[in-house]
C-alpha cells in the first residue's frame, strides 16, 4: 500500500489504519462519532493527501477543460476554484473534481480511486480535441503531479481561528495573513504566485458541509502544519468521520449519488452542469432524482436496499447509514424521475418494510 507522508504520525496518535484505494489510511483515531461532533461543533483535522493532482499547461488548456467539464473553468477571477464533473458522452461520470487556477495552467483535484482512470480518459479526450483543432503537441499538455503535493483540510466552525498558526509556519507578512484568514468560499491563494506552477495552495474549500480551509504544499511544510495544528487543539480526523459528514451535508460519493451510470442531472447536480455551449456528456438525460430519507426508528439502511412506494419498488439506496449528528439512519435513494413523492418511501431492510420519512436535507441551518 501506498503511504502518505503523514502515516507515521497516524500511527502514533494511535490511528486505526485501513486500505482505501490502494493507500494506508486513518479511518478514525478517537471514533467517527466524537471525531464528527470536533468537526460539526469545533474544528477537526484531516489527511488528504491521497487524492490525485493533474497539472494542465498549455494555450489551450483552459480552452481544452471547457470542452471536457460541465461547467466552465475560463473567464473566472483568478482565484475561483470550480468544482465541476468529468463525463463519458453518454453523460455517464468519469469523476468529479476541482479546478484550481495558476499562472499558465490549471490543477485539477480527483478522486484518489479514479485518478489513473482520469488520466487515461484525459489523455484520450485531449487526443480528439487536438485533432478536432489540429494543435499542436504543447497546445495543451497533461502531467501527473500528485507525488509533488500532501494536503490537509482542516474543517468546523472555528477553523478559521487556526488559520494565525497556518500563516506563522508560512511564514507570511502580514498582508498574505490577512489575506488568508478573509478567504471566501471557493476561493484560493497562492502564496509563491508567480512560479508555473505553485508549492502552496490555501483554499477556502472543503467536504463536511463545514466552513473549512484545504492547503496543499510539500511535506516539510505539512509536517510542520499538522503538528502545529493538532498541538493546537485541532482534532485529528479520519475516513470515517469524513465521509459520515459529508453525507450528513447532501454532498455526493463517486461511486454512490454518482457513476458511471448516475449522471449529474439524476444525481441532482443539475447547477453544476452548463448546457450553454458543447461539452462531453451534453446530450446527458434526466430519468431518476436524488431523494434522502431519515429513519425515525433504529433501523440501519446500507447501500443498495431497494426503497418501495406502497407494493412499487421505485429505487435503491445509494448512501445509508448511521447519522453521528442526528444519532439515526439516514439514507439516499436514486429512484424513478416521475415519482410523486409523499411523506415517506419504504427501504427493505433485511426482509422487514420500514417507513423512511423524505426531507430537503438531513441538518438544520
Amino acid at each position: 500500500m501506498k503511504k502518505t507522508p503523514l502515516n507515521d504520525r497516524h500511527k502514533k496518535l494511535g490511528a486505526k489504519m485501513v486500505d482505501y484505494a490502494g493507500w494506508e489510511m486513518p479511518v478514525q483515531y478517537e471514533g467517527i462519532v466524537p471525531e464528527t461532533a470536533a468537526v460539526r461543533k469545533k474544528c477537526g483535522i484531516f489527511d488528504v493527501s491521497h487524492m490525485g493532482e493533474i497539472l494542465v499547461t498549455g494555450d489551450q488548456a483552459g480552452s481544452f477543460l471547457d470542452w471536457l467539464l460541465t461547467r466552465r473553468v475560463t473567464g473566472k477571477a483568478p482565484d475561483q476554484i470550480t468544482y465541476a464533473i468529468m463525463c463519458y458522452n453518454d453523460g455517464g461520470v468519469v469523476d468529479d473534481l476541482l479546478v484550481y487556477p495558476a499562472d499558465g495552467c490549471y490543477l485539477l483535484v480527483v478522486n484518489a480511486a479514479n485518478k489513473d482512470k482520469d488520466l487515461l480518459h484525459l489523455a484520450d479526450s485531449l487526443n480528439l480535441f487536438r485533432a478536432e483543432n489540429n494543435l499542436s503537441a504543447d497546445a495543451v499538455m497533461i502531467e501527473d503531479h500528485s507525488d509533488r503535493y500532501a494536503q490537509i483540510a482542516i474543517q468546523g466552525p472555528e477553523s478559521k481561528n487556526y488559520m494565525q498558526t497556518v500563516s506563522e509556519i508560512l511564514q507570511s507578512d502580514a498582508e498574505t495573513a490577512e489575506a488568508i484568514s478573509g478567504l471566501k468560499r471557493f476561493r484560493c491563494l497562492l502564496p509563491d504566485r508567480g512560479q508555473h506552477e505553485p508549492d502552496t495552495i490555501i483554499s477556502r474549500t472543503g467536504y463536511t458541509g463545514e466552513d473549512g480551509f484545504e492547503i496543499y504544499g510539500q511535506n516539510t511544510v505539512i509536517w510542520e502544519l499538522w503538528d502545529a495544528l493538532v498541538s493546537a487543539g485541532c482534532a485529528p480526523c479520519g475516513l470515517g468521520a469524513r465521509d459520515a459528514l459529508r453525507f450528513e451535508a447532501c454532498l455526493p460519493l463517486y461511486g454512490h449519488e454518482m457513476s458511471e451510470t448516475i449522471n449529474p442531472l439524476d444525481a441532482g447536480l443539475d447547477f453544476f452542469v452548463n448546457f450553454d455551449r458543447e461539452f462531453q456528456g451534453d446530450k446527458m438525460q434526466k430519468t431518476r432524482k436524488l431523494v434522502r430519507l431519515i429513519n425515525p426508528g433504529k433501523q440501519i439502511p446500507r447501500d443498495g436496499y431497494p426503497v418501495f412506494q406502497a407494493d412499487l419498488e421505485v429505487g435503491y439506496i445509494t448512501s445509508g447509514g448511521f447519522s453521528p449528528t442526528l444519532g439515526r439512519g439516514i439514507a439516499n435513494a436514486l429512484v424513478i424521475d416521475n415519482l410523486v413523492l409523499g411523506p415517506e418511501l419504504i427501504v427493505e431492510i433485511r426482509g422487514k418494510q420500514v417507513p423512511f420519512k423524505v426531507v430537503d436535507k438531513f441538518l438544520s441551518e
